[in-house]
């Protein structure tokens, strides 16, 4: 689903429109007959729409938003919806609201909802009347606002639809572009909010061994939770930024072919967001890791929402088309593999022409013993996260385990199976090795209950030995994220 998908629907009529107009009103006098005194009023809310095609996913996105924030306007105005009725046709989604508080309230309505029109990114589309019990529509000018001016010019609109001073194209065009944008922007800072949540969720897990959490510092001495949370909120802009690229690389028409060229663009985003992160911490590594894994799942996912109409984070075509998130994950895990093709091609290089002399622990893991660590858990499509980590997480939770249990236990796990390259830098290959085999030994049999019961002395023995498992915690950050991304859809106001 690209850009011009987001375009397309069907055409209706001169009639049709006619017919829709006499529908509304019948609507709107029906609705009137129940409003009785000052204290009433008739919300009247669809979408100005120009050409023959009303209804596509991009106009749904925005009739959605409209109607959302419209709603939320009510609550805060404190008046009753007394009732409720909606249009979904082609010639256009409508949407009446009856509300009942105070005198005056049509009047207090209006002109909050005028703000609406002129203050959220896609206001301009909107067209909310506002009626009285007696059928009068309250008039923007009446409230000292001045009539709406032209989408492509600061003239009043109806000279400009009067003398057609632009063309039916140019005011489409005009229309999507306000709706792509307000579309990819809303749902990357969905994306970079729901992964600073999972870094917070990470740190806060309690107990884990050798690690930062809300008990002690591990087996660390130049940071602690507080630091964390200051690197968290550093790399926030950054994984919207990630994600935003990845919609608009979706929308502009990037093919699977070329994924690899949307990461190539958010490299250089990395090196910046990890300057971000020292900052923040004082020249502290709190979570380079997750740049990197955090960075192309939140990039992944932007792609994958605009181009595969994602799980009812949007309604982009009337319905959701997954109807469990974790199908949804399958493309996702597909979309990261051609993102990351050509990830291991350097340290291919390695093998031909020998390591350079800013050589990284990862690449030095790699030359000695073969260990692809991360980048080959990335390069594969983290199957790990996919197939283990998120189902185990799911399922603990399913048998009644709290959150921060279920984050413990899929902790163990991903430091049992997966090749944590800081785990092994800070305690040596074989001892690594040593740890991991007893540790997946004892999981293969061990209850939920007796694994977080062997987290203490786990915890001690990773703080005398300075031993810290910091990629599996990257793992367990990126499966809050999943969990989150799977129970928190996308808000549209």
């Amino acid at each position: 689903m690209n850009h011009t998908d987001l375009c397309t629907g069907t055409a209706i009529t001169l009639q049709q429109v006619l017919d829709a107009r006499e529908q509304r009103a019948a609507i709107q006098n029906e609705m009137l007959r129940d409003l009785e005194g000052d204290g009433t009023a008739l919300i009247s809310f669809t979408l100005n729409i120009v050409g023959p095609v009303k209804v596509f996913p991009y106009t749904i996105l925005a009739y959605e938003a409209g109607l959302a924030a419209i709603r939320e306007c009510l609550m805060w105005l404190e008046a009753d919806i007394t009732g409720f009725r909606e249009v979904r046709e082609n010639t256009g989604y409508e949407a009446f609201f009856s509300i009942k508080k105070e005198p005056g309230i049509a009047h207090i309505c209006k002109g909050y909802l005028t703000e609406l029109e002129e203050t959220h990114p896609v206001g301009r589309l909107f067209d909310i009347d506002v009626l009285q019990s007696d059928g009068i529509k309250v008039s923007r000018e009446a409230l000292g606002h001045a009539g709406r001016t032209c989408l492509l010019c600061d003239k009043p609109a109806f000279l400009c639809g009067r003398s057609r001073t632009h063309t039916a194209q140019e005011l489409v065009e005009r229309e999507t572009a306000l709706i792509r944008d307000f579309f990819a922007k809303r749902f990357s800072v969905h994306v970079g909010l729901l992964m600073q949540k999972a870094l917070f969720y990470e740190v806060n897990t309690t107990l884990k061994p050798g690690l930062v959490d809300l008990v002690h510092n591990g087996a660390h001495t130049d940071m602690d939770r507080y630091t964390f949370r200051d690197s968290a909120y550093a790399l926030t802009s950054y994984f919207i930024e990630t994600a935003r690229r990845g919609v608009e690389f979706a929308l502009d028409g990037g093919s699977q072919d070329e994924l690899p060229e949307l990461f190539a663009s958010v490299r250089p985003l990395g090196m910046a967001a990890e300057t971000a992160m020292r900052q923040a911490t004082g020249g502290v590594n709190t979570h380079k890791g997750m740049i990197f894994s955090g960075g192309i799942l939140c990039c992944a996912l932007g792609y994958d929402m605009a181009s595969r109409g994602f799980w009812g984070t949007c309604r982009l075509n009337g319905c959701t088309k997954y109807a469990d998130p974790a199908e949804a994950f399958q493309d996702l895990e597909t979309t990261v593999k051609h993102m990351l093709v050509h990830l291991l091609d350097d340290y291919e290089l390695l093998r031909t022409s020998g390591p350079s002399k800013d050589v990284s622990h990862g690449e030095r893991l790699y030359m000695r013993y073969g260990i692809t660590g991360i980048r080959g858990e990335a390069h594969l499509g983290f199957p790990t996260l996919f197939h283990m980590g998120y189902p185990l997480f799911k399922q603990v939770l399913a048998h009644g385990h709290s959150m921060n249990e279920a984050g413990c236990i899929v902790l163990l796990h991903y430091m049992a199976d997966t090749e944590d390259s800081n785990l092994i830098t800070r305690s040596g290959y074989d001892t690594a090795g040593k740890i991991q085999a007893e540790l997946k030994r004892f999981l293969e049999c061990a209850s939920y209950e007796e694994q977080l019961a062997v987290i203490p002395k786990l915890d001690a023995y990773f703080v005398q030995e300075r031993i810290s498992p910091g990629g599996s915690a990257d793992m367990l950050a990126l499966t809050y994220f999943l969990y989150f991304i799977g129970i928190l859809p996308c808000r549209w106001d």
